[in-house]
């Protein structure tokens, strides 16, 4: 599934880096994991956060929201385009005053316009903001849960891992409970900022 940057449901920022070009020196690398250490679990809230039923749907909420904003966007930014190419067409038929005034218009309309997509914008955020809070809160006590019955001391998060013995990631098992206590959120865009 295609999915935006920009709305993608995420409670981290994932930051791909490369020591002297080495990506396929990393493609390289075979998982060998050793013996399960006791006390020490992995947990990836990306992965359950972006690939949940949940958070899939969501994503998928988002990408529609999106969509529709761009269109409202595109749609008043292209009036505004063809109402200045109009007026400059009529500029020899108006006085300097009128053709001043309308411009002054314009430039006002120009500027509502981008205070609509710093509101849309702004809006989205807070939604996805609020669906990952809303999905991070269902997992959370199933984590706990399993933190608790792998007798967990120390959680790292995978996403920086290379690799990792199966039986210390928690990632799976968290995923499957909660596609079955939490299959869908409904996602609504936020009302604008007072």
């Amino acid at each position: 599934m295609k999915t935006s940057r920009l709305i993608i449901l995420s409670a981290m920022s994932l930051t791909a880096f490369c020591i002297g070009g080495g990506g396929p020196a990393l493609a390289q690398v075979t998982p060998a994991p050793g013996a399960p250490l006791a006390g020490l679990c992995v947990y990836s809230e990306s992965v359950i956060l972006g690939q949940s039923q949940a958070g899939a749907g969501a994503n998928q909420q988002l990408t529609q929201l999106q969509t529709s904003i761009n269109s409202e966007l595109r749609t008043a930014r292209d009036k505004l385009v063809a109402d200045d190419q109009a007026l400059t067409a009529q500029k020899a038929k108006l006085s300097a005053a009128d053709f001043a005034a309308r411009g002054t218009a314009l430039q006002a309309r120009a500027r509502d316009l981008q205070t609509l997509s710093t509101t849309r914008n702004n809006q989205l955020t807070r939604t996805r903001d609020t669906a990952v809070a809303q999905i991070s809160k269902a997992a959370l006590p199933l984590l706990n849960a399993s933190l608790t019955a792998h007798r967990c001391a120390i959680v790292l998060d995978k996403a920086p891992v290379y690799s990792v013995n199966p039986a210390m990631d928690l990632t799976g098992e968290v995923l499957q409970r909660l596609n079955a206590t939490l299959p869908a959120i409904t996602v609504t865009l936020a009302a604008p900022a007072s």
